[in-house]
């Protein structure tokens, strides 16, 4: 049972930090364009962001139970010490800064609050460079590095798409059209990154690709597979939907198409948080 909150915790840690930081940068990026859906999604990505406070701060009450294995170890001073002075404590630390600072700045949109977003953004991501297996390997910094770019790529596309729901819904279709159309001309180059960074990844962690078979390689693979999905729905909207949407039809069939999304990138992050917690790239 203590596995299975903590794995919950985990993937649901995940989702709403990547989700945060993703609206965070949407707004960065897109709020001058929009009118009425700005507080909307403002508002929102505040709310996701507390929401993640409050689940990250019980993410961090849970890590001492995890590494003793039994409840007691909440309110053991040797495991709380052996915590409190690992890299995921760090980690969860900055994390729950930067969150504080995506709520903070997405709750009243302005562009004074834009820097304190983004920076809340930046602390979220590189927050992730600080502990699991990137940290320890043998190539650090490329690692850090290129860990950086997939996930900055990740939030980017990942956090958009709620807010391009709700523009959907409460923009005029020729502004909303517009946002839609410049949002794809980024992901259309950004998303590609997504499988370069990885492969990068997994080529510098694999060992050779016998570890391809073991269970890490093999979630590896399943979410190789969801993005080949991904790849395809969004191809799919940039170049049937979305002109659709733009021409006047189509709106439903382009909101459920985001929302499909939505949904493969949290079963992606689900993945993810299995792969790294529980298993290691080496043997």
């Amino acid at each position: 049972m203590i596995e299975g909150v903590w794995l919950v915790l985990r993937a649901a840690g995940l989702m709403l930090s990547f989700q945060a930081a993703g609206a965070a940068l949407f707004m960065v990026l897109f709020a001058r364009e929009l009118c009425a859906a700005a507080p909307a999604i403002g508002e929102l990505g505040s709310r996701i962001g507390f929401a993640a406070l409050a689940l990250l701060s019980a993410q961090a009450l849970f890590e001492p139970v995890y590494l003793a294995g039994q409840w007691s170890g909440a309110l053991d001073p040797d495991t709380l010490r052996l915590f409190l002075g690992s890299s995921t404590a760090a980690a969860l630390a900055l994390r729950l800064l930067g969150m504080v600072a995506i709520a903070v700045g997405l709750r009243r949109w302005s562009p004074g609050l834009a820097g304190v977003a983004a920076a809340g953004c930046l602390a979220v991501l590189i927050s992730f460079t600080l502990s699991g297996h990137t940290s320890v390997g043998a190539h650090r910094a490329a690692l850090a590095a290129l860990l950086l770019l997939h996930l900055a790529i990740v939030a980017f596309w990942f956090g958009a798409l709620w807010p391009l729901r709700q523009l959907i819904a409460l923009e005029p279709r020729v502004k909303a059209a517009r946002v839609i159309a410049a949002f794809s001309k980024f992901a259309v180059r950004l998303v590609p990154g997504i499988a370069v960074a990885g492969a990068c990844l997994a080529a510098l962690l694999l060992p050779d690709l016998a570890a391809l078979m073991q269970p890490y390689g093999l979630l590896l693979l399943g979410k190789a597979g969801l993005f080949a999905l991904l790849m395809g729905l969004a191809a799919l909207n940039r170049l049937r939907l979305a002109p659709a949407f733009a021409a006047g039809r189509g709106e439903q069939a382009l909101r459920h198409s985001i929302a499909l999304e939505y949904g493969l990138i949290c079963a992606t992050l689900a993945l993810t948080a299995l792969m790294s917690g529980k298993f290691s790239p080496e043997p």
